[in-house]
């Protein structure tokens, strides 16, 4: 009788509906606990960040000059602009010449850094401290001090080389086509160098160091610890590291504008000067979104073309 009566309650179709309903508030109650959690920040993107996205693209499709009250709408036509604007395509080739510089002074030398300041027995704390400080400056402040920098009467760098007797290598570094990008590059690494080596010392941290172990067992050296257990240890944070450079180069402009505002003739102009200039020199706002919006497209391009690559070479 008692298990007659149990498999009657627990096949009752009432008691069923009443555990289904209850499920189903308990689903939608986290559901709009998690939604207003979310909500505040949610709100916050979608005004600042997703709707003036969105009114870049309509903007972009007429002919305004910022002022007027009236637009006229041109499809495409500014984009078929961009397509035949030589400066813009020496402004786009100047910022992928900034991807590959800034991949190859930051990533990699950065790693061996904190490499390096993990080994330190004593005073690592001041190490990471003094290499993390320019991180903390504005790149206004970064702009002035390597301005100053590359100054070439009263710059440090032509001066030590005219005391060493090398000042036939002294130059206007910020004034000569072939190197005011790699100048910038450098000012720019100088900047974010202390915050690629946190993030490489914070995935040091996460490595069993008892594999390290059974590597000096092994007879191996540290070239080939490096090689073969850090890197690969490390390639979360690496990618992670390598987007944040990709997205930096693609999107770089205080400094830039601070130190050559895109000169000497526009051989340091990247996109997102060469819009400012067209959106609020020239009053060209319409041709400026078209320009900012081909750079958005590149950037999220970029990101997914590298995020596809890592989860391939993962799987």
């Amino acid at each position: 009788m008692y298990t007659n009566e149990s498999s009657t309650i627990i096949g009752n179709p009432v008691l069923d509906k009443e555990r289904i309903k209850t499920k189903r508030r308990s689903k939608v109650k986290k559901t709009l606990t998690a939604l207003s959690f979310l909500a505040p920040a949610l709100l916050l993107y979608i005004i600042f960040m997703l709707y003036p996205m969105l009114d870049a693209v309509r903007y972009s499709l007429f002919d305004w000059n910022g002022s007027s009250t009236t637009m006229n709408f041109v499809g495409l036509e500014n984009y078929l602009q961009l397509a035949k604007d030589d400066i813009f395509h020496k402004a786009l080739g100047h910022n992928l010449l900034w991807v590959v510089l800034s991949l190859v002074l930051m990533v990699l030398p950065t790693l061996i850094l904190a490499v390096l300041i993990s080994k330190v027995k004593y005073g690592k704390t001041f190490f990471r401290a003094g290499f993390y400080l320019p991180s903390v400056l504005s790149l206004a402040v970064v702009g002035v001090l390597w301005s100053k920098i590359y100054d070439p009467a009263m710059g440090p760098i032509n001066k030590l080389l005219s005391s060493i007797g090398l000042g036939f290598l002294a130059k206007n570094w910020l004034g000569e086509p072939a190197f005011v990008i790699p100048a910038l590059v450098i000012a720019s690494t100088w900047a974010f160098y202390g915050l690629y080596m946190i993030l490489f010392l914070a995935g040091l941290q996460n490595i069993d160091y008892q594999v390290y172990e059974a590597a000096d067992l092994d007879g191996a050296g540290p070239i080939r610890k490096f090689w073969h257990i850090t890197v690969p240890s490390l390639r979360n944070t690496m990618n992670l590291v390598i987007s944040m450079v990709i997205i930096h180069a693609l999107k770089g402009f205080a400094l830039i504008w601070l130190m050559t505002q895109g000169g000497p003739f526009y051989m340091s102009e990247v996109v997102s000067t060469y819009v400012y200039k067209a959106a609020f020199s020239m009053n060209q706002v319409s041709y400026a979104s078209a320009g900012s919006v081909v750079l958005g497209i590149i950037v999220i391009t970029f990101t997914i073309a590298f995020n596809y690559y890592r989860e391939r070479s993962e799987a």
